[in-house]
């Protein structure tokens, strides 16, 4: 019987922000994709998402990175504003509450969920919220799915876990978690596939 249903943000419950962004940044501002790419990709990036490198000296680094004559203000800005909801992904989650235990699973920065608290009031759908910056680890590292296993309060079997990077869901199905990826725009299959996992949808 399934106890709980996870769900990542980036991805899942919002468009993968960073795509959005580069797109942006580089056709109405004629910034390099690359670099800004590699900065959002870059090992500083990761201390940012486990809270083991603040929002300051990050953006300190990163200036060091960029052209005088680009704005690491809105680049941070246009990287968080990508971060768009996908209203079926809501109104899914919000179907599901009360019949299951809802978890927020994400590798994520802290000042961008409280950026997107803040626009889109999201936090209240989560019985649980199991995130990077929180225990200094993110994805794809099985110490973190195993954080919000032990979290969830179920046996890994008793888990569905819905991601769009099969990468990142690999060390939870090898934990034994039932997982379904999920690409936006297709609420339909992604719904079949949780009745057919035993969610209550």
């Amino acid at each position: 019987m399934i106890q709980a249903v996870v769900f990542d943000l980036g991805g899942v419950l919002f468009s993968e922000g960073k795509s959005v962004a580069l797109e942006k940044l580089t056709t109405a501002h004629g910034y390099e994709r690359k670099l800004i790419g590699a900065i959002w990709s870059s090992p500083q990036s990761i201390l940012l998402r486990k809270g083991l490198m603040s929002d300051k000296d990050f953006w300190k680094w990163a200036r060091q990175q960029l052209p005088s004559s680009y704005d690491s203000r809105l680049i941070q800005r246009e990287w968080y504003n990508g971060y768009l909801l996908d209203n079926d992904i809501y109104e899914l989650i919000a179907s599901l509450q009360k019949k299951h235990s809802i978890i927020a699973f994400s590798g994520n920065i802290e000042s961008r969920i409280a950026f997107l608290e803040e626009r889109y009031h999201f936090r209240h759908l989560f019985d649980i919220e199991v995130y990077s910056f929180d225990f200094h680890m993110t994805k794809p590292e099985r110490e973190f799915v195993q954080v919000m296993i032990e979290k969830s309060g179920a046996r890994s079997e008793e888990i569905v876990y819905i991601d769009d990077n099969e990468s990142y869901a690999k060390p939870a199905r090898d934990l034994g978690v039932k997982v379904v990826t999920y690409q936006r725009g297709e609420i339909e299959r992604l719904r079949q596939e949780l009745r057919r996992q035993g969610v209550m949808c």
